[in-house]
């Protein structure tokens, strides 16, 4: 038997963000037409919030710095960037490694100081 196989997320991607520019129309009309109770309640399944923490370790060409998302001290994530004129990439840093471990002391001493 063959399996089918889904198109790639990139190649679904499109018409996703299409469906969702519908979806919200409605809870969108319901809460300007002050329903907040209703429709409004139904859409979206959750929201979260998290930090944003961008470590800037040099400017200019080339430069690098670090994203780290985080509820509180709690590092979720961590991405280095190295950026050059018009050029750029990036990586995820690994739980455990030193880098890890110098942004969850940089987090911590500002969660510390109130920051």
């Amino acid at each position: 038997m063959d399996q089918v196989r889904e198109k790639s997320c990139e190649a679904r991607i499109d018409e996703q963000l299409e469906n969702l520019e519908e979806s919200v129309i409605h809870p969108l009309e319901h809460y300007y037409d002050g329903d907040q109770e209703g429709e409004w309640n139904n859409y979206p399944l959750a929201v979260s919030t998290y930090q944003l923490t961008k470590i800037e370790l040099s400017w200019g060409g080339p430069s690098d710095f670090l994203e780290v998302k985080h509820e509180g001290a709690s590092i979720l994530s961590i991405t280095y960037h190295f950026q050059d004129w018009f050029d750029g990439a990036r990586r995820e840093v690994e739980e455990g490694s030193k880098v890890w471990e110098y942004c969850a002391t940089v987090i911590q001493a500002r969660e510390e100081c109130g920051y």
